[in-house]
Parts: C-alpha cells; sequence; structure tokens
C-alpha cells in the first residue's frame, strides 16, 4: 500500500505526473478550498490559468529530467548513448565515432614521370564511378626506370573515402584546455581517425604549425603542439587543446584551420577494379596552399598539380566497409578495458580489444599470441600436422617473417586477422588476407601503446574446408571420403513442406552456423544435430557412405581440413573439435555441399530406403 503525505499524494507520485496532471491538480484544490475565492483558474486565458499552465509545464520539464537521470545516473544501468557518453568521459575513455570504407591500391608512375624520389601530398584525392578516396598522409615512393612502373611506396598504401573538407577558421580566447565543437552540421559524417588541425600561431614567426593528435592531452609535455579528439554525447567531436603544463596552450590571436575527411557512408564502399589507372588530384585551396608553404618538408620531392596526372592509382581489392559508431554495448565492453589498460597495451587482452575497437570496420576477427603460442602452436602445427621441416616452406609465413619480423623472434606479439570482407569463393577464400599495407598501418599505428621490448608480427589465418565426410573404424582418414558421404534426411510423409524447402532448412542451418564461428572457436557438431532435428516434420538425420552400400551412422559426421596443403592435417567432427587461435572454417563449395544433402521420406514410422 503506498504512503501518504498530508498532500493526499501518494511518494511516488512524482513518476505518473505530467504537465496536464499537475495542472488539473492545482486547479482541483483552488477550486476545493474554501478560503479562496478565486474563480479566473476555470478559465483558458486569465492570468492565473496562464501562471497555473507556466508552472505545471516547468514542473513537467523538470520531472521528465528526473525520470531519465533516476535510472541513467549508474554506469550498469545507463542505456542512453548521451548518459553513457557522459559517464565513461570520467575515465578519459573516448568512444569511436564513423569509420569511413579504406582501400588498398596500386600505385604506377608513367613513362612521362621520370626516375627518382617523389611524394604525394596529404590530401591528394582520386574519384572513379562516382566515389572519391582520398590519401590522408603524404606517402614516398622512388621511380626506378623512366618507363611506366608499378611502385611500391614507403607507408600505408591506403585510400579513405571521402572527400577533404574545409572548416572556417577559428580564433581562440587563450583559455586553458581551449575546446572547440567541430560541428559542420546537416548530416555530415566525419571520419573518427582523419581530423587534422594547423595553427598560425602569433609570435615572431607568424607562420602555420601542423598539431599532432594524441589519445590525452595529458600524457603531453608543456610545449607539444598536441590536441584530443573526443566523440560526445551529441554525437559531434570536440577538439581539446593544453593549458602549457599538458600541452601547449592556445594563444588570442591564434587562428585555427581544421580539415576532416567527410565521407558518403555505406554508399562509399567499392568493389575490385573500381580506380583502374585513375589520375591521382592533388588538393588545392588558397588556405590550404599558405598552410602547406608553411608545414611541409622542403626536402621532399612533392607532387604538384602538374606533375601529379603522371601518377596513376589501381584497386584488386575490394574497399572495407563502412563502420558505425561504438554502440552503448561496446562502450560498456571496452571502457572497463581501457581504464585497466591504462594507454598502455600490455596483456593479449589490450591488444586484443585496441584493435578491434580501432578497426572495426577493417577486421572480422582478430586473435593475439605470444612467443610460447607462436613455438608451441604455430609451428609445431607447421611441422607436425602439415608436415613441413622449415615454416619458411609456408608462403605466408614466409611473407609475414620477411616483411614483419625483426632480427629477433623471441620478443614478438603475433596478430592473427581475418579482413572484415569475406569473400567466399572457392580460390579467393584461401587468399582472403588482410593486406599488407592494412598489416603495416596496424603495427605502425601501434607503436605509440606497446610496450618497448614488444614487436609486432602476423599470421595469416588458416582457412579450413568443412565437408560432410564420414569415416569407420579402421580406415585412415581421407578426404576423397568427403565425394562419397551423403547427408540423408528422413521426412514424414503426411508433413506439409517440401523436399526442397526441407533441404534448404538444414542447409542454411549448417552454413549459417559456420560462418559465424570465429578464429580458435569451438565447432559444436552436436548443436548441429540438435538445431536440424527442431525442423518440423523431420524425423532423423544420418550420414551415408555411398562407396560403402549406403552404411551410415546416426547424426551428422564432418572433416576439417587444409586444403592448400592438400588435407594432411585432416580430422574427423562428429561431436565437438576446438580449433587453433588461427584457424577459422568455411565452406569452400556451397552448391556441391547442398547437392549432399538427400530428402527420404516415410510413411508413418516405416522407411522406404534402406540404408
Amino acid at each position: 500500500m503506498a504512503n501518504f503525505t498530508q498532500f493526499n499524494l501518494p511518494t511516488d507520485a512524482y513518476a505518473s505526473f505530467d504537465a496536464q496532471s499537475l495542472r488539473d491538480l492545482i486547479i482541483s484544490r483552488i477550486n476545493n478550498d474554501s478560503t479562496i475565492n478565486f474563480t479566473d483558474q476555470n478559465f483558458e486565458g486569465s492570468n492565473i490559468s496562464a501562471l497555473i499552465d507556466i508552472i505545471s509545464y516547468s514542473y513537467h520539464t523538470l520531472l521528465f529530467y528526473l525520470n531519465q537521470t533516476s535510472s541513467e545516473s549508474n554506469f550498469n544501468d545507463a542505456e542512453l548513448y548521451e548518459n553513457v557518453n557522459r559517464i565513461v568521459k570520467l575515465i578519459d575513455y573516448k568512444p569511436t565515432g564513423k569509420q569511413s570504407s579504406v582501400l588498398p591500391i596500386e600505385i604506377q608512375g608513367t613513362s612521362d614521370l621520370s626516375a627518382g624520389y617523389y611524394t604525394i601530398p596529404k590530401f591528394t584525392f582520386a574519384s572513379a564511378g562516382g566515389k572519391t578516396f582520398t590519401f590522408t598522409q603524404d606517402l614516398t615512393f622512388e621511380k626506378i626506370t623512366s618507363e611506366t612502373e608499378t611502385i611500391t611506396a614507403t607507408g600505408n598504401q591506403l585510400l579513405y573515402e571521402g572527400t577533404i573538407e574545409e572548416y572556417p577558421i577559428i580564433r581562440p580566447i587563450g583559455e586553458k584546455f581551449e575546446t572547440i565543437h567541430l560541428t559542420p552540421g546537416g548530416d555530415t559524417i566525419i571520419d573518427h581517425f582523419n581530423t587534422s588541425v594547423y595553427i598560425k600561431e602569433i609570435n615572431e614567426q607568424d607562420k602555420w604549425y601542423e598539431w599532432k593528435r594524441v589519445p590525452s592531452i595529458y600524457l603531453a609535455n608543456a610545449n607539444e603542439r598536441v590536441f584530443e579528439l573526443r566523440y560526445n554525447e551529441n554525437k559531434t567531436y570536440e577538439i581539446k587543446f593544453g593549458n602549457s603544463v599538458n600541452g601547449k596552450r592556445l594563444n588570442q590571436g591564434d587562428q585555427v584551420a581544421i580539415y576532416y575527411l567527410k565521407s558518403t557512408g555505406v554508399n562509399g564502399k567499392v568493389t575490385k577494379n573500381t580506380f583502374v589507372n585513375s589520375t591521382v588530384n592533388v588538393y588545392n585551396t588558397a588556405q590550404y596552399n599558405e598552410i602547406l608553404a608553411d608545414v611541409k618538408d622542403t626536402s621532399l620531392n612533392h607532387l604538384t598539380i602538374v606533375t601529379a596526372i603522371n601518377v596513376n592509382i589501381s584497386n584488386t581489392d575490394d574497399s572495407t566497409d563502412f563502420g558505425e559508431e561504438e554502440q552503448v554495448s561496446e562502450i560498456k565492453q571496452n571502457a572497463p578495458r581501457f581504464f585497466s589498460s591504462e594507454y598502455k597495451l600490455t596483456t593479449k587482452g589490450d591488444y586484443k580489444s585496441f584493435i578491434q575497437r580501432n578497426y572495426k570496420n577493417l577486421i572480422y576477427d582478430v586473435t593475439v599470441q605470444n612467443n610460447s603460442d607462436y613455438t608451441n602452436g604455430y609451428l609445431k602445427y607447421i611441422n607436425d600436422e602439415l608436415g613441413l621441416t622449415d615454416y619458411t616452406l609456408d608462403t605466408n609465413a614466409l611473407f609475414n617473417q620477411y616483411h614483419f619480423a625483426d632480427s629477433a623472434d623471441v620478443n614478438n606479439i603475433y596478430l592473427t586477422i581475418v579482413p572484415n570482407l569475406r569473400k567466399n569463393k572457392t580460390v579467393v577464400t584461401r587468399s582472403n588476407y588482410l593486406s599488407n599495407a592494412l598489416k603495416e598501418k596496424i603495427r605502425s599505428e601501434i607503436e605509440d601503446y606497446k610496450l618497448l621490448n614488444s614487436e609486432i608480427a602476423f599470421i595469416d589465418p588458416m582457412y579450413l574446408n568443412v565437408d560432410l565426410s564420414l569415416t569407420f573404424s579402421g580406415e585412415k582418414n581421407k578426404t576423397s571420403y568427403k565425394d562419397y558421404t551423403e547427408l540423408h534426411i528422413l521426412r514424414n510423409a503426411r508433413t506439409l513442406i517440401n523436399e526442397e524447402d526441407l533441404k534448404t532448412k538444414v542447409f542454411n542451418i549448417i552454413t549459417n552456423y559456420i560462418n559465424t564461428i570465429k578464429l580458435g572457436d569451438v565447432i559444436d557438431v552436436r548443436y548441429l544435430n540438435n538445431e536440424i532435428e527442431k525442423i518440423p516434420g523431420l524425423e532423423e538425420i544420418n550420414t551415408v557412405r555411398t562407396d560403402r552400400d549406403d552404411q551410415s551412422i546416426p547424426g551428422l559426421s564432418l572433416c576439417i581440413y587444409n586444403p592448400i596443403y592438400n588435407g594432411r592435417d585432416i580430422k574427423a567432427i562428429d561431436t565437438r573439435y576446438q580449433l587453433k587461435p588461427y584457424q577459422i572454417p568455411y565452406i569452400e563449395n556451397s552448391i556441391s555441399f547442398k547437392n549432399k544433402i538427400k530428402v527420404k521420406s516415410t510413411v508413418t514410422n516405416k522407411r522406404i530406403v534402406e540404408y
């Protein structure tokens, strides 16, 4: 029973009040008070009626905020994005915003470009098929000959979808930790990782300087030209500067120029060969030309508007997907990990959390291993199961060792990354690896956070083919058995579902399950059996060997193997199988797999076909 106060109201009545009910209560109390002879409260438009309206609607607003914040002030209970964002600000956690598509490219210098070193300036862009992609960093390359030549650049050969936008000049007031709000308006999508800040400082030089983005202004020295960027509760960006103790302070009279990458979102994704020998264009505005004259490295030979036409780009891979901003559930998961790591990557969990958060538009999954895992797990698998006497006999291991390992491997941290774009065609699936440009991007950006004595290296994922296969006692497991194995589904003849629909449902359960498995997960065949048996009208399932007089076993039987090495590591699975941290399964030929599913009918409980 509710407790009533002297005002004849339950103590929790605030939760049910709105402006109208509060207005009615005030008018009712005035009408019922015999000591008050007012009647104007009953007439709309009277002075006292207007006053009651103001009071009622003011309290309505206050009660709204009370109801919203009473359950949203605690991190565990908060569900609204703006409240969670404000709470994690207390531990200096910065939620991730939207991320534009990234495109690995090949660069080609034409015969009109003489041999020598060249630098593609920051913000240079290329357009094709209505899509624009932009260089967000200077990229230096060497052209060795005077002929048309494919070039390997020093740095990341990556373009980011979108165009560079020039924000109006801002004149700061010179306060400590001054914050500038980046609000271009409309539905503008700003790429989270590509905002550049230039400041024309009021001093003797009177020149522009490029200020560096840092994860926290409190980690900077007094005179460092740095800023931090935060995606705030309103889903706009705040740019924060220092106080000349932690980071250099802005002065009154300075000029702040901001350039950001404006993305088109999900529509910016492109497929391979969208760019084929497309010409690059140097970014050019009056303001940026003035800035570039002050900040560029004069020892480098930058491409100009004239010479840029002699450099072409092509893409032989699809771009990555567009990345949405960090959701409430992701912030709740990532913020405690961030707080415990304190801007340092020390444990496997720290590395995994950092990569998943910062490159979620690039990767589908990632696992982290130390040198002990690498030696006792990966090298053992290469030697014992694949039968390679030297790990360098594996092409991927050799290339990763050549490109990313240093002279001493004992301090390596090994990352296995599956790209976000998962291709399902037979040949392409096995070569669906992160490009060297993306690997170098991740490695270089981790440098500022990892321990001094740790080095980043890579293990490419091993794609293992999953297929139907049945091996009997006394037989040596062979990949050839998959060609004689079928899955027979016993269907009740009286059920309304037709054979093709039943076959499709079974196929979808298996393939959807395999497609959701990540690196190092468990393949649970018993779970698949249970899910298949839930299908209405299905009585039983059996795995059958057609080359052994249709001998069978109840339930599903699978095999898994590395197709590159002809199944030397083949394993039979009829219960559960634990994948290694660098292994991920796929179905090589979905059409062939589906054709192995056969539907048989029964009349009541009697089989028509004998096994």
